[in-house]
């Protein structure tokens, strides 16, 4: 395999776009089956053997914190940068802004997480029907306590980005995935 190309398939579903990044891995976006509009986001790192996985928007929760333990300044900086592609801001112009203000960090290249987040975010917007009134206004507390404005139509999204605000304000990601309502127990075995 030596690449891919929008309209073919993979793994069985219709890739709807791609972006190859600078260290030869693939994001794809890949159709998914809870609406028309519905997809899936996929990391392939290896073409031969085939290698990939399903990026979430934990896993950036995850490498955020490692960030923050290794410098704050640098991961509140990574944290802005995703904040502006929240926003609407082009990933290779928010790359070519923040590149150097997080270079050296562990964990995932700033590449793979504004292109991946991106559609992640994407996606929780596509598949979001609502939540309690009361979980939208501390959701929008959080956000508020990070000088972070939630664009139009954003909402989906929205839980995801104030797990990251908590996170980079200190919360570890246990109590951040809990205060989220999000499942943070291993993966039950079959």
């Amino acid at each position: 395999m030596t690449g891919f190309k929008v309209g073919q398939t993979f793994r069985g579903k219709q890739i709807k776009d791609f972006v190859k990044l600078s260290n030869g891995w693939y994001v794809l976006k890949t159709e998914n089956g809870k609406s028309p509009q519905d997809f899936k986001v996929r990391l392939v790192y290896s073409l031969e053997p085939l290698r990939f996985l399903t990026p979430k928007h934990a896993h950036f929760a995850i490498d955020l914190y490692g960030k923050y333990c290794a410098c704050r300044e640098k991961a509140i900086e990574v944290f802005r940068a995703i904040i502006d592609v929240w926003h609407g801001k082009p990933v290779e112009k928010v790359l070519r802004e923040y590149h150097d203000k997080v270079r050296g960090l562990p964990g995932y290249d700033l590449e793979y997480i504004l292109y991946a987040l991106k559609w992640i975010l994407e996606q929780e917007d596509v598949n979001f029907t609502g939540r309690p009134e009361r979980k939208q206004k501390e959701l929008d507390e959080i956000c508020k306590k990070c000088q972070i404005t939630v664009p139009e139509g954003r909402e989906g999204s929205q839980l995801a980005i104030s797990l990251l605000c908590d996170i980079i304000s200190g919360v570890h990601p246990v109590e951040a995935f809990l205060k989220a309502n999000l499942d943070v127990r291993p993966v039950k075995r079959r």
